[in-house]
């Protein structure tokens, strides 16, 4: 709807009130923090002059003063840095809720005692995104507010200039929204904090369960809606800062393609690592550990011999036999004789009591652990430095040894595995496994959870907030040990179970999850896709039979182009075609290698071709090429579809739906 002068005329003269206000702030803090800095600086000389004259008592005031001192001029400087993101454009929408207008942005700005922008997390702002006009409520610190909103408006603003504003409702096809998903793509995730839906918003504010699971379709925001949901916490729990927020991501490059969102809204980077990554800390024993997607192209290569095998490794049934195993393993443990060392002799039957009853509730080698240093405290006057020593000792006239690869390759020999699974046994083929430097994908995990079982688990209190993405590509088992290893931290959990591109592992639903993060846990689902065009979402859902998923682009009208041919010199007159039309075409391919094949050829036209391997870490968006598997959680402009994925169909609905505009496929 078309604004009157009047109107027009008003709020050009908030935004220049709202910019002006935002620059003498700036100002001001510049001022503060330049004063603050000095203050400091002088305040640390003082303190080493005198540090030599000061008693215990004083040197520690002054180290808590000096901290109080830092963590204030941090918060003007960060204050100041967002003063400074927001200024071109403080605001995006607003309401008038019970008469009181609401400006609505990334950053509230406070003008004397009134607000002249509201932070888009207050309790209040919650209004925009879940109601149309009309009787409207809110939940917040004092409890539910009712009333009425009047008017709901959107505005784009550059450079501190009005461009564009309009009143608008709920509906889910507003103008701002079809813009901006009609705009081509970037190659780094940006913040979809203006166009945030109800569904969306609903999880992002959800602070009152201890782990929400999302099953969210192709496109729906899933990790947008993630990244906005730790920003939310960020603001709304005292407690939490980023140093406490853990996002596992499905590989390095996802982890650089979201890396700016959460300093848009104006907070710090969260830690990010790969489950790969976070694999590898516990498993010494190898130099490496496989990647899931090295694991994944072994699979797709069609080296297939040991499938069976692989995929009970990877199912549920793994667990009860590791923890029958272990605890077998446990009570067969025993002291053979008497430990003598260094002219000091503990009874074998010592030994064994504190093995088998004093320590019996901790794990086997933990228990090693507790009786070198009870002994070392009775026997040996407790120096620190007898303690590894007195452990190699006992380990030695014990009848089991420390040696974790010997205990894995143990279990799959033991006849508790033969004898539950004599369909499964496999010995040559294991222990060819496990002989190499390289612990496959599809043993890591278990070799975890035996591990942990056996030395106990090593609880990282420090996170308080894990977030877990395309978590259809998760085992059972892998969440049983993230659950115990971050037992202080809520989880956020969001995944696709139609996006899973494990061959041997696949949920019917991620609602299953909620059996091990039972308490206060809630299941949502986000079934609305906001990214491929409705031509490109007809296609998809033909591959995997879904009729319930329907995409919120209109009007786009470019139909799925179907080729018979994939030579490269199809590809790249296809690519000529998209590149006249698009900023970024991705060409997506089954392996890694017909990815190389098809990159090495293009760069004989394009030289800046990205091939996304196990290796990339960051890329230019502009012509990729890469496996399906290498571009989850990724989008793109366009996209060509390259080789037969037909026995291959969740992995093709992967690769379908990373196009946002324009699908070409070669089947």
């Amino acid at each position: 709807m078309d604004l009157s002068e009047t109107d027009l005329k008003q709020e050009s003269a908030y935004l220049s009130e709202t910019v002006s206000e935002i620059n003498k702030q700036i100002e001001d803090y510049g001022i503060k923090i330049t004063d603050e800095g000095e203050e400091l600086k002088e305040f640390q000389r003082l303190r080493w002059e005198m540090e030599q004259e000061m008693d215990k008592g004083e040197r520690y005031a002054f180290v808590r003063d000096n901290d109080l001192k830092i963590a204030l001029l941090n918060d003007k400087t960060k204050k100041v840095r967002r003063l400074h993101k927001i200024k071109n454009s403080p605001y995006f929408a607003s309401i008038i809720f019970n008469d009181e207008p609401i400006y609505i942005g990334i950053t509230a700005v406070k003008k004397d005692t009134d607000y002249l922008v509201c932070d888009w997390r207050a309790p209040i702002c919650s209004l925009f995104y879940d109601y149309g006009l009309g009787h409207a409520e809110y939940s917040s610190p004092g409890g539910s507010e009712e009333g009425n909103i009047t008017r709901k408006r959107q505005y784009k603003i550059e450079d501190a200039t009005l461009k564009h504003v309009f009143d608008t409702t709920v509906n889910i096809d507003d103008e701002l929204l079809q813009d901006v998903l009609a705009q081509t793509s970037s190659d780094k995730m940006k913040n979809i904090v203006n166009t945030i839906q109800a569904e969306q918003n609903e999880v992002i504010r959800n602070s009152k369960n201890d782990t929400i699971v999302v099953q969210g379709i192709a496109g729906s925001g899933k990790t947008s809606v993630a990244l906005h949901r730790i920003a939310f916490l960020l603001y709304k729990l005292e407690y939490l800062t980023s140093g406490n927020v853990l996002i596992f991501s499905p590989n390095n490059v996802f982890t650089e393609y979201i890396s700016e969102v959460l300093p848009d809204l104006g907070e710090d980077n969260t830690l990010q690592t790969t489950y790969h990554s976070f694999a590898s800390t516990f498993i010494s024993e190898y130099n490496s550990v496989e990647a899931y997607s090295s694991f994944v192209e072994r699979y797709y290569k069609g080296k297939r011999q040991d499938n069976d095998l692989i995929k009970f490794k990877l199912s549920d049934d793994i667990i009860p036999a590791i923890e029958a195993f272990t605890n077998f393993y446990t009570k067969a443990a025993r002291f053979l004789k008497d430990l003598e060392y260094r002219e000091k002799k503990v009874p074998m039957e010592e030994l064994n009591e504190l093995l088998h009853v004093r320590y019996e509730n901790k794990p086997l080698f933990e228990r090693v652990d507790l009786i070198a240093e009870k002994i070392n405290n009775t026997y040996y006057k407790g120096k620190d430095s007898m303690l590894p020593l007195l452990k190699k000792a006992l380990l030695k006239i014990s009848n089991f040894k420390y040696d974790f690869n010997e205990v894995y390759k143990f279990f799959y020999d033991s006849a508790i595995f033969k004898d539950a699974y004599p369909y499964m046994y496999r010995k040559n083929e294991n222990m060819r496994n496990l002989e190499g430097s390289i612990i496959n994908y599809e043993d890591a995990t278990p070799y975890i959870y035996m591990k942990c079982l056996l030395e106990g688990f090593p609880y990282q209190v420090a996170m308080r907030e894990v977030v877990i993405d395309e978590a259809q590509d998760y085992t059972y088992l892998q969440y049983k040990i993230l659950k115990r290893i971050f037992k202080n931290a809520h989880f956020t959990i969001l995944g696709d179970v139609n996006q899973t591109v494990n061959p041997f592992y696949k949920y019917d639903t991620l609602e299953i999850l909620l059996n091990i993060f039972d308490t206060n846990s809630e299941y949502f689902e986000l079934t609305k896709t906001y990214r491929s065009s409705p031509e490109i979402i007809e296609y998809a859902n033909s591959i995997l039979n879904l009729n319930h998923v329907s995409a919120i682009r209109k009007n786009v009208n470019l139909p799925v182009l179907k080729r018979e041919m994939s030579e490269l010199k199809h590809i790249g007159r296809d690519i000529r075609y998209l590149k006249k039309k698009y900023k970024s075409v991705a060409v997506i391919t089954k392996s890694i290698d017909e990815a190389r094949i098809i990159a090495d050829g293009l760069k004989t036209v394009y030289k800046e071709v990205c091939v996304i391997d196990v290796t990339t870490e960051k890329f230019d968006k502009h012509l990729i090429v890469a496996p399906a598997y290498g571009v989850k959680g990724l989008e793109f402009d366009s996209a060509i579809i390259v080789n037969n994925f037909s026995h291959d169909k969740y992995l093709y609905y992967v690769a379908v739906t990373r196009a946002q505009h324009e699908l070409i496929v070669y089947e």
